[in-house]
Parts: structure tokens; sequence; C-alpha cells
């Protein structure tokens, strides 16, 4: 897809630079540092220890090599990423931190995941989703997910009001200056698409239940701009056949 060959090129790109990148981002629009907003994901997500747990669009593995390196996750932990060159560096920050046996990363697209389904307790997404088709994602996480399994997702999020006629295509346009100045044509055309994947709570609330998730929780957290585009942390779960109605 023409969509998925400028996401590879767009992160290969900024393979070399990604969390110094996300770092400056996060910083400026929303005054979280990088690590920082892992650690506060991580810290509001309940995991076990022994639970199987795959993170999508693991970019430079931050988030396995984290819940590895600090203890939280005793089990094998699964990386997923489209881009090879994310996942080289991601392999050789395990190896350099000592937990590359512990970790095992695959490139592979979230739209067609090559797992079985029901093998994890729980799936991990951070900052990742408005550049995917979000009702793929949600039906491909629920199917690798087991019983009772928990989907935890951090991303932007959009507000009501883009929805009026003509604000998306205006947020289109603004994202693509913003990035070609900042970046590099090929970001900004990534971002400027990712805008339309963009949901306020109240979407993903509707979107989430209506593909059979349940105990939804969607928490807004701080941002130093209240013009930008919303901080979200979504905990959804899969439900227990027994509790289905």
């Amino acid at each position: 897809m023409d969509e998925n060959k400028n996401i590879i090129e767009t992160f290969t790109e900024m393979a070399p630079r990604y969390e110094e990148v996300v770092n400056s981002e996060l910083n400026r629009f929303w005054g979280w540092s990088y690590s920082g907003f892992v650690n506060h994901f991580i810290q509001m997500t309940p995991v076990i220890k022994t639970a199987k747990i795959l993170d999508i669009a693991t970019g430079t593995g931050i988030i396995p090599i984290k819940l590895v390196d600090e203890g939280l996750a005793l089990g094998r932990v699964y990386g997923l990423d489209i881009t090879l060159s994310m996942l080289l560096r991601a392999k050789k920050k395990a190896s350099k931190n000592h937990v590359s046996e512990k970790i095992d990363f695959v490139c592979a697209s979230a739209m067609g995941m090559p797992y079985v389904g029901g093998f994890f307790d729980l799936a991990t997404c951070a900052l990742a989703t408005h550049h995917m088709d979000v009702r793929i994602l949600l039906s491909e996480c629920h199917r690798i997910l087991r019983e009772g399994g928990m989907l935890a997702i951090a991303d932007v999020g959009g507000s009501r009001f883009w929805k009026w006629p003509g604000v998306k295509f205006l947020l289109r346009i603004a994202a693509f200056v913003y990035f070609l100045i900042a970046e590099n044509p090929s970001r900004a055309w990534a971002e400027a698409i990712a805008v339309s994947n963009v949901r306020s709570r109240e979407d993903w609330f509707d979107l989430l239940s209506s593909m059979d998730y349940e105990h939804i929780k969607i928490t807004k957290l701080k941002s130093k701009h209240y013009w930008i585009p919303e901080p979200l942390v979504i905990q959804a779960f899969k439900p227990l056949v027994g509790e289905k109605i």
C-alpha cells in the first residue's frame, strides 16, 4: 500500500534520531519528555509479571526493554514494528542492556500480526495508532488477546470540534506545513494523513464498545497547550466468554 510505503520510508529515515525527535516534539507540544511519557504509560498499565506481552509499533524498543530491564515482566516480551531499521536499533539497544534473550522482535504490520489467536495477555501501543487503520488494529488486537486480556494505548486525541466541516482539512494543511519545515516531505505527508486517524475520547469509547471490548477507561493526560490535541491513555479488555451478554 502507498500509505504503508510512506510510513516505512518516513520512519526508516527517522530511525537513527527517532528518540531525539520524539523527545523534542513531546516537550514542545505536551511538555513531556519521551522517557517520562513512556514511564507514565507503563505506570498506568497493570502488568502481571508472568504475562505474555506484545508491544505494537515498538520502534526502538523502549517499552519492551524497560519492562524487562526493570523486572516488570519476567516472561518473554514481544515487540512488533513494520520498519526494519527501527527494529535493528531496538535489538542493538536490547543487547546493550543485556535483555535481548528475553525479547522477541518481529518485523511485521499491525494490520496482520503473525501470532495465533488468544496468545497474549497484554498488548500495548504508544504514539502510533494515528498512523494506522484503527479498526483493523483493534480487530487484530482482539484476535491475538486471550479472553480477559488487556489492550493499552497511549496516543494523541482530538476533540469534538474536529468533526466540524473543513476543520480536519485545515489541520492536515497545518500539519503538512509544520513538518515540512521541521522535518522533510515524507514526514509531512505521513503526519498530514495521520490527522484523519485522530479520535476524541468519545470516538474511542464508541469504537471500542462496538468492537466487543469492555471495561473501557480513557484518561486525558496533562498537556502544555490547550489548543494542541490532548494525550490520551486508553485501556480496554477482551471479554471473558462467561461475561458476555
